[in-house]
Parts: C-alpha cells; structure tokens; sequence
C-alpha cells in the first residue's frame, strides 16, 4: 500500500470518528415512552437533547463527513485502472457525497431544531407542520445526497467484485449501505441513549470499520505484491 493510500485511510478513519461524535451528540438520548413511529422517537428526543448538543452535533459532522470521504477516495488511488468508466463514476460520486455529506448533517441539525421549537410552541399535526417548515428543501436536499450516496456504494461494489483493487472479491460485502441497514437494525433493538447514538452512527460507524478493514488488507496485498 502506497503511503498516500495510507494516509487517506487514517483521514477517514480521524473524519468517521468526528462524525460518530456529531451522531451521538444528535441523537444519542433515551427514547423510552415514544411511540412506534419514527416521527415519535424524534419527537421524543428532541424534548430531551438541547441546542447545545444539537449545535455541536452539526459542528463535528460538517467536518467529519467531508474528512470521511478521504477514507473512500483511497479505494480510488488503489485502482489498477482509473480511466474505466466505472471508476470516473466512483470518483465523481465521492465529489458529490464529500460536497453534500456536511450539507445534509447540519440540515438534519435544523431539522431536529425545528421539531424541538415546534413541540415547545404547541402543534396540533407535528408531521404536517415540520413538512411546510422544511420539507420545501430537506426532501430535494436529501435525495439529490443520496443519489451520489448510492452511486457511490455501486461502483464500489463494482470495483471490488471485479478485483480492480487490492481488495478480494469477497469483501463487496463490507460496503456502506450494508453496514448502514446492519447498525440502524442493532440501535433499533432498544431505547437506551447508547442504541439510539449506534443507530444514528450508521453511516459513521459503518465508515470506521470499513476503513480499518481496508487499511489491514490493502497493507498485506500491497507488501505481497511488492515482494512479487
């Protein structure tokens, strides 16, 4: 593994750290009494946590997310070759999840904010007046993220299945949206601050592990094929 490679795993790994932060601060707060759905659970949690967190919860995903997109840039450096199609997409896809990844943080932020004023206000329909305050632009706002999120997680499937990297085939299995579906399911399984911090550090947690992975198989593959 070149050191350039290595240092953008340790980047990624120093931005998914500050973004677990962030989701922790955002929502890591015990839910018990909240209905079913999910607007209850919000809504619950945003009586509990106060601005403060919220505002700090912003402030380390702004920075973390962007930094966290570095770890999967070093996947892109690792290519055999970056003129296929399908790497210049997996490129233009981390431009796009490391421009909005920030963006969309601080706009979940807001929107717990304005759940928390809401609820302090009064509101009779808590679902049909947060969509005429922010669904105007948190809705586009989060499909246009995830567009690039899911091209992203695509052609990283890609790349690795067909052995582009120095990856094995084997490890398409550790991608973000698989880690992120997993961690969501395990914070479901209770109420406690510590699950609901887990499940809102889905894509941050899921980012951690698969940098360390990446970082532990790439080493051994580059040294092997340096000896070659």
């Amino acid at each position: 593994m070149k050191q350039k490679e290595k240092k953008y795993l340790i980047w990624g790994i120093i931005g998914g750290i500050l973004t677990m932060i962030g989701d922790c601060l955002l929502l890591g707060v015990d839910s018990t009494g909240a209905g079913s759905g999910a607007l209850d659970k919000f809504a619950i949690i945003a009586t509990r946590v106060s601005y403060a967190r919220i505002g700090l919860g912003a402030f380390f995903g702004f920075i973390g997310i962007p930094l966290s997109v570095l770890g999967f840039y070093a996947l892109f450096l690792s290519l055999r070759d970056k003129e296929t199609r399908t790497a210049r997409l997996y490129k233009l896809s981390l431009y796009g999840f490391g421009t909005l990844g920030g963006a969309i943080h601080v706009i979940c932020c807001y929107l717990l904010t304005g759940i928390k004023k809401d609820l302090e206000c009064g509101t009779d329909d808590l679902l049909k007046t947060v969509l005429e305050e922010q669904g105007g632009y948190v809705i586009p706002s989060v499909i246009v993220f995830f567009a690039f999120y899911l091209l992203c997680v695509i052609t990283m499937i890609l790349l690795i299945v067909r052995r582009k990297t120095y990856l094995p085939s084997w490890m398409w299995i550790l991608n973000p949206l698989t880690l992120k579906i997993l961690i969501n399911m395990i914070g479901n399984l209770g109420t406690s601050a510590f699950l609901n911090g887990l499940g809102c550090s889905n894509m941050s947690l899921g980012g951690i592990i698969i940098f360390i992975t990446w970082f532990c198989f790439m080493q051994k593959e580059g040294e092997k094929n340096d000896s070659i």
